[in-house]
């Protein structure tokens, strides 16, 4: 079992290598958050939750800038989705969207989509458990 102190050590490591590594010519870069709500056409939900899953495995596969994408979908309204992106900076998030796989994934659910609010926000702070 791991001491406490040392636990602290090493989360106190990750964090450094993890913003370290959003560093270059001596500036921080600042990652790029952002917010999407959907609504599926419930008739399509399942080739919509397809298509998604295949974009986003693919996107934290092969874009290193692209450094965590959550979808999570409400009880009681499964058609509704919530998107949490996080990106390394403004290029790797124009990157992104510019990707063959993102660009597949628009044209394939492009009617599947009722209704889409993107949320632009700002990091106040970004934690994460290192289990």
């Amino acid at each position: 079992m791991m001491k406490p102190r040392h636990a602290l050590i090493l989360c106190a490591a990750m964090a450094a290598s993890f913003l370290g590594g959003l560093a270059f010519a001596g500036k921080a870069a600042v990652p790029v958050v952002r917010i999407a709500e959907l609504e599926i056409d419930p008739a399509q939900l399942d080739a919509y939750q397809a298509a998604v899953k295949e974009e986003m495995a693919t996107s934290v596969r092969i874009e290193p800038g692209v450094l965590a994408i959550y979808a999570v979908a409400e009880k009681a309204h499964p058609n509704r989705l919530r998107f949490f992106e996080m990106y390394a900076d403004e290029a790797a998030y124009r990157s992104h969207l510019a990707s063959p796989h993102f660009q597949k994934y628009v044209k394939t659910t492009q009617q599947m989509i009722l209704s889409r609010k993107l949320i632009e926000t700002v990091p106040v702070l970004l934690a994460t458990n290192p289990r």
